[in-house]
């Protein structure tokens, strides 16, 4: 009874908004016996409020329900729209999260596989994950493979980690590490703006402004505070 209670109440709240968001967590929270809660296929927790993984499908809205996200990054082809995915849509709608889309292209499979995206956008998509206004984030491509742990072996640079470092995580996500891959990473090089009253703790932590500033592959630049807008 409470199983198909769920199922019925979820697609009428989802789906068709007859009862408040709030009124289904309380709803989903207090089950006796709930359905278990099923990730996005590659689910990790990169960082405090910061998740990667597949695309997400509906078994995995409860889950990421539970993670209070406020913005999803979509790494693929096409955007999360009405047209492109009706329910995906409606869900960060009524769930108030931010989608932002950044394409890539569709990743290839063996070892001559190309990188489907350019660092622009590893920079775009790093803007998001280090800094609190966007967090709780969760980033995503197809499958959860190649393009976010592109995007995340880039941000572990950022974080001065080390190569092996950076490759040994890379493959708990991947079925390989092509040489393509390894360039892009090895190559990453560009400019990033951290602003200062926004910055995620977990960026540099234990490190001083003067390594930071001295990184070797990445031109970091301190921004102030985004001033409010005033009206006249």
């Amino acid at each position: 009874m409470a199983l198909h209670l769920k199922h019925s109440y979820m697609n009428n709240v989802i789906y068709k908004r007859t009862l408040p968001l709030a009124f289904f967590l309380s709803l989903h929270y207090a089950m006796i016996e709930p359905d278990p809660l099923v990730p996005p296929l590659r689910f990790s927790t990169v960082q405090p409020h910061l998740h990667r993984g597949g695309y997400p499908r509906q078994i995995n809205f409860p889950f990421l329900l539970s993670l209070n996200l406020k913005t999803i990054i979509s790494l693929t082809p096409e955007p999360i729209t009405q047209d492109t995915d009706k329910a995906l849509y409606e869900f960060a709608t009524l769930g108030n999260i931010n989608l932002v889309h950044l394409e890539c292209a569709q990743s290839g499979k063996g070892k001559k596989r190309g990188v489907p995206m350019g660092y622009s956008t590893v920079l775009e998509t790093l803007d998001y994950m280090i800094h609190l206004e966007h967090a709780p984030v969760y980033v995503h491509c197809l499958n959860g493979g190649q393009v976010t742990s592109l995007v995340i072996a880039c941000l572990r640079k950022l974080q001065f980690w080390s190569s092996i470092a950076i490759f040994n995580e890379f493959i708990n996500f991947t079925t390989s590490i092509t040489l393509n891959d390894r360039s892009f990473v090895d190559g990453f090089r560009g400019e990033i703006s951290v602003r200062s009253d926004s910055k995620c703790d977990w960026l540099w932590e234990g490190l001083s402004k003067g390594i930071v500033g001295s990184h070797p592959n990445i031109k970091v630049t301190e921004a102030g505070p985004v001033e409010a807008s005033t009206s006249s």
